[in-house]
């Protein structure tokens, strides 16, 4: 297992790409990272849901968007 000063894990540890590559090594065991994750407070009742707009899913929040008329030559 390789953590960081204070035998915490440092924050390149938990970069999902590096964990990943560290897991597969064997350099850093899956209850290392389960006991971190565990270990986190639980914000839920403090986060804001934001409402963004996602046309490639499909569903639109902000009702159809209205294009441009266009003439024959493209030009509005």
């Amino acid at each position: 297992m390789t953590v960081g000063e204070k035998g915490k894990l440092t924050e390149l540890e938990l970069d999902r790409r590096v964990r990943e590559r560290l897991l597969a090594s064997g350099a850093l065991g899956a209850e290392t990272i389960e006991g971190y994750l565990a270990s986190l407070p639980d914000l839920e009742e403090q986060a804001e849901a934001l409402a963004i707009d996602q046309p490639a899913l499909g569903a639109s929040t902000q009702g159809p968007r209205a294009e441009p008329a266009l003439d024959d030559e493209g030009s509005e």
